[in-house]
């Protein structure tokens, strides 16, 4: 898979989120911290795929704090390697991994 790919499943997985009702606060990459920007997703995407690995922090509709590792490198769909725990996140993990492992 190619850094394209990558992208493409990171914003398809920030779009599942946000339907969800989850806010994107900050992404993590390990060498830069990136704060969401409603005018600028494509680059809140790419810094998020800078890397093998970030750390996306958001909050869940009910106002929680979540994160999700997300790792690079893995198949189709296994782009988030572990989550806060929470049945709202879960289903979009799931969905997100389901859609891209059909």
């Amino acid at each position: 898979m190619n850094h394209d790919d990558y992208d493409t499943e990171t914003r398809d997985l920030i779009a599942r989120l946000r339907a969800a009702g989850f806010v994107p606060l900050t992404v993590d990459n390990g060498e830069t911290v990136t704060k969401w920007d409603e005018e600028n997703q494509q680059a809140f995407a790419d810094e998020a795929a800078a890397c093998d690995e970030s750390l996306l922090r958001c909050t869940d509709p009910n106002g929680r704090k979540v994160a999700l590792w997300l790792v690079y490198g893995n198949g189709p769909g296994e782009l988030v390697c572990d989550y806060t725990a929470t049945p709202e996140l879960e289903a979009v993990v799931d969905a997100f991994y389901n859609a891209h492992n059909a």
